[in-house]
């Protein structure tokens, strides 16, 4: 008989708000949903930012083989800016190298005239941003959809450099120096699932999933990416790691499955895990 705690965890799990809630915490972290102050100092962050180029040392290799020395800079001076945060797990900012890797293959083999992405978990603009800067060296139209639960326009603390040298701001200030890429994004606030539903999009030629982990949410997000995508067109998502995130994990294992999509899983370090899609 399942108690009456047990019914009320379960409840809760489900709610609205707690879900809200969890996604805030993973992103901003703890101490900064409750303090109305900066959590770190500016030399903090730098240090947190010197051993995030410290973890790069593992893909090294790859990223001097693939990107040139203006892309390394541009990638790691949007990290200082907006990745870099004070949290209980290693920082790993290599996602950032990995899409705009993958979408750069993509461009190259398909040659799209017009290409729209989606992406769930927007957090500071790192990866949306990175994949505008990318596009904009094509040629070529495009639009980026881009879902968090904090608005673009709220002034917050957002548990990044900013906080101290400047103080609360929003987003739309936090990327103020990279207006050049901005301006093909739309910044959509709500929960993917409800977010989705009022989105008009034909097709969706690449993704970027980093929102709720939950495995209900991937599995929305990656039903509605499957009735977009068409052959060739590619979903990225983030945080395959069993252990940590296995509602990712299971949904990931679950599209293997189905014979739709190929799946490559790879890693940065033991502690970050990626999957990457192709649709057949």
């Amino acid at each position: 008989m399942i108690s009456s705690l047990q019914k009320f965890i379960e409840n809760l799990n489900k709610s609205y708000f707690f879900l809200k809630f969890k996604i805030y915490l993973k992103v901003y972290g703890f101490g900064n949903f409750f303090n109305n102050k900066p959590i770190g100092t500016q030399e903090d962050y730098i240090k947190l930012y010197n051993q995030g180029l410290n973890s790069q040392l593992i893909i090294k290799e790859f990223i001097n083989n693939n990107f040139s020395k203006e892309e390394q800079e541009f990638i790691n001076e949007l990290a200082l800016q907006t990745q870099i945060t004070i949290k209980n797990s290693k920082l790993n900012f290599n996602h950032g190298f990995l899409i705009y890797h993958h979408l750069k293959n993509y461009l190259l083999k398909h040659k799209p005239n017009k290409i729209v992405i989606l992406e769930t978990g927007t957090a500071r603009g790192f990866s949306a941003i990175i994949m505008s800067y990318l596009l904009s060296k094509f040629n070529i139209e495009y639009n980026i959809h881009t879902i968090d639960i904090i608005p673009h326009n709220k002034k917050i603390y957002w548990n990044c450099i900013s906080d101290h040298t400047i103080g609360k701001i929003s987003r739309s200030e936090l990327l103020k120096d990279y207006k050049k890429y901005t301006s093909p994004i739309t910044f959509h606030q709500g929960i993917s699932r409800d977010v989705l539903k009022k989105l008009k999009l034909d097709r969706i030629n690449f993704a970027f999933l980093d929102g709720s982990h939950e495995y209900r949410d991937v599995k929305i997000e990656y039903e509605y990416l499957n009735s977009k995508n068409l052959s060739g067109d590619n979903i990225f998502i983030d945080d395959f790691t069993p252990n940590q995130f296995n509602g990712v994990v299971k949904c990931v294992n679950e599209i293997k499955n189905q014979s739709i999509y190929d799946v490559k899983i790879f890693n940065s370090n033991k502690e970050r895990g990626y999957a990457f899609l192709e649709k057949k």
